[in-house]
């Protein structure tokens, strides 16, 4: 008997399948198997190999995972769980990047008022060498 989560994958199959308006006739001939054995697959009266599902959503026009998922994997619109979360992470890398950039502003800030202080510095060092040199001079 097939799991809770094959009967998942052959549901999302089924919905999949029934929204191209394929028939099943025409799942079992592009799957080279017969009629009976392709119902078997989205009744669940048989174990869906995973390389059927490989099959299966080339012929649906759509990734294994989507099948298996039931909303396409790279789609976050496809299932509100996902753009809830994308939504989510991207408020919170919004608000990450706010505080980079105001911790950018802050350093920045502490690298001018470093770099006054240097001038300031550097001035008081040529003063003093030049008095240095006069008192030298005079003597």
């Amino acid at each position: 008997m097939a799991s809770k989560f094959d009967q998942q994958i052959k549901e999302n199959i089924s919905h999949r399948r029934k929204s191209l308006r394929i028939t099943q006739a025409e799942m079992a001939e592009k799957l080279g198997v017969d009629r009976n054995t392709y119902r078997y697959i989205e009744t669940g009266k048989t174990i869906l190999v995973s390389e059927r599902v490989d099959q299966i959503a080339d012929i649906l026009g759509v990734e294994p995972e989507e099948l298996i998922l039931g909303f396409e994997l790279y789609n976050p619109e496809s299932d509100p769980r996902l753009y809830e979360f994308k939504v989510d992470y991207g408020r919170k890398m919004a608000d990450s990047e706010r505080a980079l950039l105001d911790e950018i502003a802050s350093l920045h800030g502490q690298v001018v008022t470093l770099e006054e202080k240097i001038n300031i510095l550097q001035d008081s060092l040529r003063d003093k060498t030049e008095i240095i040199n006069f008192l030298k001079a005079k003597n």
